[in-house]
Parts: C-alpha cells; structure tokens; sequence
C-alpha cells in the first residue's frame, strides 16, 4: 500500500475578455511530485473573489482524485481544511484546494 497527498490550485488568465482558470493538481508520494492534471478551464461558475478561486481548485481537484487518479488505483482517504478567507491576504497566496490523503492499494 502507498500513500500520497494531493493539492491544486488555480490561476485566473484574462485573455479576450474572458476569464480562463490554469488549474495544476499533483501528487506527492514522499518520493516524488507528479503532476496529474494541468488544463485551462472555463469557470464552472462566477469567479468574484478569491473564495471563488478557491472553490474551484477543490472542485477540479475532488474530480481528479475521482476520476485520473482512481483509473491509476487511488482513493482519497481524508482531507485538509479549505484555505481560510484571511489566507488570501498573504503575499503570493494561491487560491488552492484541500490537501487529500489518498492511498493506492496496487503493488505496480
């Protein structure tokens, strides 16, 4: 069995007039950092503020770990909290999911 954690996060590109989101999720194994997923995204809903970012890297991420990451044999076992409002008062904060413990059962 092996354990990992996984995070994402979003940036929003501005190009044409539309907002875009640059979502990047990966996994940590303790061993290595693998990028699993790295896509520009329509926004699933209104992106007003920092909270809005927020909610999608973890809906983006949840679907990751549900989708790319199961077909590999990964499950999410936990979760973090949600970064706080006042986290995006921090210089250079980035608007990022939960961390997710996920757990892998394969022996490849």
């Amino acid at each position: 069995m092996r354990f990992g954690r996984v995070e994402g996060v979003v940036t929003p590109i501005v190009s044409d007039g539309r907002t875009r989101l640059r979502l990047v999720v990966w996994l940590e194994t303790g061993t290595r950092i693998e990028t699993v997923r790295e896509e520009i995204l329509a926004p699933l809903r209104s992106v007003d503020d920092f909270a809005d970012l927020v909610w999608h890297a973890d809906q983006w991420t949840q679907e990751t770990i549900g989708t790319i990451l199961a077909e590999r044999g990964w499950e999410a076992i936990g979760a973090g909290d949600l970064p706080a409002a006042d986290d995006q008062d921090e210089p250079g904060a980035l608007p990022r999911s939960a961390l997710y413990a996920v757990r892998n059962l394969s022996w490849e």
